[in-house]
């Protein structure tokens, strides 16, 4: 009669089968490994045993179809699996996730068209090979020469440094994803911007924008043109709650009702550039402007019969982009170098002007550091003047 072979702990045959099994357990899983050889079942729970021991319960694999790793062959097989990882990659993985995170990426259309830009440029070189020192030359690329070389326009400052935001992010999404280990994109500089002259609409222009907007309201009634008469009026009262609340585009154009309590009269900015929320009072003529487009009843339109509109259903404004009806109001009622962020820059510009702290209006901009309000303190010529004579009149 055959010798029978010694009993180990954690090693069956399985009759059924005709295969050797291998068992431990790791925390409340228990893995199962089968062998057609019982020597090699042995050697593969010794080596199970002995990576518990060295290195603890933790780093053994909860499946059979894992491979038994020591955790310094895993860090080199993870480091080896990140430099197979394309820039290209992670820009796909940020971009899928913008798209199901639209609260938190409010702005839907531009950094999907910076990482496309990105993906363009650098999307076949390894995330992990890319340098600081290759980040900065891409970047310089983007204002110097770049349009030459067939790739776009030229670039300003301001959009190079979106465009190294958007790729910090990337990074980011990355190691979030453990597809990355490091963000070479802090080892480069934010480009220096001169705030230069700010602008604001002067009251003989604010009386010629409103002109040119209502000369083509009453020309359209006259005419019989009922629906761009509405039209008209709707761009009125864009005009209106831009200049009067300082939103900016993106806040304004993404209100929805709920946002709008005109009992107690004030708008709700709920996510701003800076992740903050806001209150801005509303004067009576923003009032009325919310309530004659809430009786307009005007919504936004598909792009196309295939694309509809991804808008909420609830948005106060039909329309989300002002470029172009307001290039050409602009042009009409002669007013130059002039944006629509202007208005912005009107809305604090007014009220440092009339005397106001730059606390409050801090508070009514949404301006995280106080410092990007101070850059109006030099308008406050009330303020400056009330000072010197208080410690100058009793000299």
């Amino acid at each position: 009669m055959p010798r029978q072979p010694q009993k180990v702990k954690g090693i069956r045959y399985r009759d059924e089968r005709g295969l050797w099994e291998a068992i431990y357990k790791v925390g409340p899983h228990r893995v199962r490994k089968s062998f057609a050889d019982r020597g090699e079942a042995i050697e593969w729970l010794d080596i199970a045993r002995g990576l518990r021991r060295k290195e603890g319960a933790d780093v053994l694999p909860t499946s059979a179809t894992e491979p038994l790793l020591t955790l310094a062959e895993k860090e080199a097989r993870r480091q080896a699996n990140m430099n197979r990882v394309t820039v290209g990659e992670l820009c796909d993985d940020l971009k899928i996730y913008i798209a199901t995170h639209p609260t938190q990426y409010k702005d839907q259309l531009n950094p999907p068209r910076r990482l496309d830009r990105i993906k363009a440029d650098l999307g076949d070189c390894s995330a992990a090979s890319l340098k600081p020192k290759d980040i900065e030359a891409w970047l310089d690329g983007l204002t110097n020469g770049h349009a030459q070389r067939g790739r776009g326009k030229l670039l300003s400052d301001a959009s190079v440094n979106r465009y190294r935001v958007t790729l910090s992010s990337v990074y980011k999404r990355g190691i979030k994803n453990e597809k990355a280990l490091d963000n070479p994109v802090k080892g480069t500089s934010q480009r220096k911007l001169k705030n230069g002259v700010i602008r604001w609409l002067r009251p003989e222009e604010e009386k010629a924008i409103r002109g040119v907007i209502q000369r083509r309201i009453d020309t359209a009634v006259e005419a019989g043109h009922l629906d761009y008469a509405k039209h008209q009026r709707h761009h009125l009262c864009e005009f209106i709650v831009s200049l009067q609340t300082g939103m900016r585009a993106g806040e304004q154009y993404g209100l929805e009702w709920p946002d709008v309590d005109m009992r107690s009269q004030q708008i709700h900015v709920k996510v701003s550039k800076n992740g903050t929320d806001r209150y801005i009072p509303m004067l009576p003529e923003v009032v009325s402007a919310f309530k004659l487009l809430k009786s307009m009843g005007l919504k936004r339109k598909d792009r196309a019969e295939d694309r509809h509109n991804e808008s909420p259903k609830n948005v106060c404004f039909a329309l989300a982009d002002p470029k172009k009806w307001w290039a050409a109001v602009l042009k009409e009622a002669k007013v130059k170098k002039y944006r629509w962020h202007d208005n912005r820059h009107t809305f604090c510009s007014r009220l440092v002007q009339a005397g106001k702290s730059l606390k409050v209006v801090q508070e009514l901009a949404g301006h995280r550091d106080i410092k990007m309000t101070a850059r109006y303190a030099h308008l406050d010529q009330g303020s400056k003047r009330e000072a010197l004579e208080d410690a100058f009149n009793g000299a």
